[in-house]
């Protein structure tokens, strides 16, 4: 996708205040809790493996396609047990692709790191290791949100333009009702999947 026009981020701002105000009090409170209950998960894998938040973050997200959030965290705390009592990548059975799983395992050993070339996994990273404010997911459905369209999994991947220009957009829609921006994208996410139904 290329840089997005004033008139198509007009419409986007539209979008994502239509999904923030159907938001119960309850989709609120929820939304502005998600990231610090994530925050607080890294930072019991870091304790616990000798790490850092940012790689159990790293892991985290490694294991995520596909696999549902509960799921995701059991498998992150089985991947760091593995690598931690000297077991193969083949040893271990998670719910995501094989490919993730080793990844997740060279995360775990410090052999690789997501970087801000994968724009989507290195702000979910940074929003749950550290909570950055200055970060922002931009997943599948915050672009449905944006679009106000059912956008199919394989059609979600946006330019570093675009990504840029929503991301900006988000935040300061955020700040501007006194939300950091990972937690205006946690809200809109409950809300924009109720909208599809899921």
């Amino acid at each position: 996708m290329k840089a997005l026009t004033k008139y198509q981020l007009r419409k986007i701002s539209k979008n994502l205040d239509k999904y923030f105000n159907q938001a119960t009090s309850e989709d609120i409170k929820q939304g502005k809790q998600w990231y610090k209950d994530a925050n607080r998960i890294c930072q019991d894998m870091a304790r616990r493996y000798n790490t850092d938040a940012m790689t159990a973050a790293q892991v985290i997200s490694a294991l995520s396609p596909r696999n549902r959030w509960t799921q995701n965290i059991w498998d992150a705390y089985t991947i760091f047990d593995a690598v931690q009592d000297g077991l193969s990548p083949e040893d271990v059975k998670v719910c995501t692709f094989h490919t993730n799983k080793f990844k997740a395992f060279n995360i775990a050993k410090n052999k690789t790191k997501i970087t801000d070339k994968s724009l989507k996994t290195y702000n979910f990273c940074q929003n749950i290791a550290n909570l950055c404010a200055e970060s922002l997911t931009i997943d599948i459905w915050h672009l449905r949100g944006c679009m106000d369209k059912l956008i199919k999994i394989d059609n979600a991947s946006i330019g570093r333009l675009a990504y840029g220009q929503i991301k900006k957009l988000t935040i300061k829609k955020a700040e501007q009702l006194g939300l950091k921006g990972y937690e205006f994208q946690a809200i809109l996410w409950l809300t924009i999947q109720k909208n599809y139904g899921i």
